[in-house]
């Protein structure tokens, strides 16, 4: 889910020079070169770390992807900025790699059996933590020293004073110490998505659609925000950002627990945010990154999606969940799957310059209206089963006909 700007984000760039009277400055154009979902954002000074669905790693110098990098097997789940210029990022695939400046990791190890949950900074190195409940601690050379606290899937890390803290599906937020020790448990009342630190305070996201600020030895506070689950919360610039499936951005200020901004980004579900003094960057299923003041107001051109056609306005609507991960021109867009032009008739597997996985190249399919249809009536874990693609299915025969009825237009 990485590469340069496509043509559509080009042409709708050149609308809006056309429009506002001149060309669209730097500072004000989202970032799109992810081909699909982006899981994982980190500022870092001047730079943007971006972590995605498409397995790649992108290294943003302003609107510029300066360094696009892969070797995960799967999603990139989470990004870490170290020194000297180089960063760490977590997959999938349970892999820990560390980047300098090239296309190649510097090291790239299997740290865990399970996919990596989060990154954060160690004293010796860094931490990684696992859908398995453990937590690696690695200096980058030696073998990893492993933590074990959590029962079941740990869902965020963060550095806290000089340890770290983690929550889990168990319910618990748990206090490390700087070489590994357990400093304190704290019982939780609903399960955690993310944590972020500010201060001495930590801020825990929760499904329930709370935002609780959590400070060892004091009650904790809680800020109702919705009955929808929270999914990311990061701080910096002196504020809290939270996000929701929707695409709700809440800014919040860590003392008071006041909203100060509301934002609707409008790109799916926000599955990273990142801030700093100078604006709020959010992460979308639309696979864009999109920048915002600190007032919430857009800094870019907005997250452009398909528009429905004049002769199939439902079939080009339904399309719309499929075009983060799909092109339908002959090139892929550097997409997180091949691109579907000519797709009906195509062998499985067989798209030319796609890295398919070994399970699906050993699928006998042929796609066509029937086997497309079929797909997402029953969807991939049972009718491709060890695809990499995103379990989804569309229930109504009415939704995947007309989805069936663009593909055969818009894809020739």
């Amino acid at each position: 889910m990485a590469g340069p700007a496509t043509s559509r984000s080009t042409a709708f760039a050149a609308l809006m020079a056309v429009a506002l009277g001149g060309p669209v400055p730097g500072w004000a154009q989202d970032l799109r070169g992810h081909g699909g979902p982006v899981r994982a954002l980190a500022v870092d000074g001047d730079r943007v770390i971006s972590g995605s669905f498409d397995t790649r790693a992108i290294v943003w110098d302003g609107v510029i992807a300066r360094q696009i990098t892969r070797a995960h097997a799967g999603a990139v789940t989470a990004v870490l900025p170290l020194a000297d210029g180089r960063f760490a990022s977590g997959g999938q695939d349970g892999h820990v790699a560390i980047w300098g400046s090239g296309v190649e990791p510097i090291r790239f190890e299997p740290l865990h059996g399970m996919p990596v949950a989060d990154l954060a900074a160690w004293a010796g190195g860094i931490a990684s933590a696992s859908w398995n409940g453990e937590i690696a601690l690695w200096d980058g050379e030696q073998a990893p020293r492993y933590l074990d606290g959590h029962q079941g899937q740990i869902t965020g890390l963060v550095a806290y004073r000089d340890g770290l803290a983690s929550v889990g599906s168990d319910l618990r937020l748990r206090l490390w110490t700087a070489d590994g020790g357990p400093a304190d448990v704290i019982a939780l009342s609903a399960p955690p998505s993310d944590l972020a630190q500010f201060a001495d305070a930590i801020f825990v996201a929760g499904a329930d659609g709370v935002l609780r600020r959590v400070v060892p030895g004091q009650p904790v506070r809680m800020l109702e925000l919705t009955t929808r689950p929270l999914l990311a919360v990061a701080a910096g610039g002196g504020r809290v950002a939270v996000s929701d499936t929707t695409g709700t951005v809440w800014l919040i200020d860590p003392q008071t627990l006041d909203i100060t901004v509301e934002i609707t980004t409008r790109q799916g579900a926000i599955w990273a945010v990142a801030l700093n003094d100078d604006g709020v960057w959010t992460g979308g299923s639309d696979g864009w990154i999109r920048r915002w003041s600190v007032t919430g107001a857009p800094l870019g051109e907005g997250a452009g999606t398909p528009q429905p056609t004049l002769t199939n306005p439902r079939g080009a609507e339904v399309f719309r969940a499929c075009a983060v991960c799909h092109a339908l021109t002959p090139d892929d867009e550097q997409r997180a799957g091949p691109t579907l032009h000519n797709v009906f008739g195509r062998r499985i597997g067989t798209a030319p310059g796609f890295d398919y996985s070994d399970a699906l190249m050993s699928l006998d399919i042929i796609w066509t209206p029937q086997t497309v249809s079929e797909l997402f009536e029953f969807g991939p874990d049972a009718y491709t089963p060890g695809s990499r693609m995103p379990e989804q299915r569309i229930p109504s025969a009415s939704d995947r006909a007309a989805l069936i009825e663009f593909l055969e237009s818009a894809t020739r």
